[in-house]
């Protein structure tokens, strides 16, 4: 498990909002982990719009740039695909392990992106759909 419980992924997400975590030790799982609490807390948009800002606002508070528009939504919608289909009596924590398990490896983007699209400036700065394979993950985020 990577979490014990809902207040130690509590804890994840206010330090994320409040920046008290540096960039550098914010690892993939934790950024679903927060995308997760945002989407069983949120509307999925009202869930993007907190992940985007605290994204940036946790760059800005660390000197960091180079936020990437096509990199987050693409986990977002990953990880809301994931919650539509996860067991709905698991507790918070335990969907958090559960996704950080099941997709904490940061190369499965590699599957539906080339490294020349997401190296682009429009992919940076707006969603842009794959290029090497269609999305599967059963999203109603749009």
């Amino acid at each position: 498990m990577y979490f014990k419980d809902e207040t130690e992924l509590g804890e994840l997400v206010r330090a994320f909002e409040t920046c008290e975590i540096h960039p550098a030790e914010f690892k993939h799982y934790q950024h679903l982990a927060v995308a997760l609490w945002y989407l069983k807390h949120h509307p999925y948009e009202a869930a993007s719009e907190k992940m985007r800002s605290g994204i940036q606002r946790l760059a800005a508070a660390y000197g960091k740039t180079g936020y990437h528009e096509t990199i987050t939504v693409f986990w977002l919608k990953v990880v809301h695909g994931f919650l539509l289909k996860a067991d709905s009596r698991a507790t918070i924590f335990e969907l958090a392990s559960e996704v950080a398990s099941e997709y904490g490896h940061k190369n499965l983007i590699a599957e539906y992106y080339s490294e020349e699209l997401l190296a682009s400036v429009k992919a940076k700065n707006e969603w842009v759909e794959p290029d090497l394979k269609t999305l599967e993950f059963k999203c109603v985020c749009d």
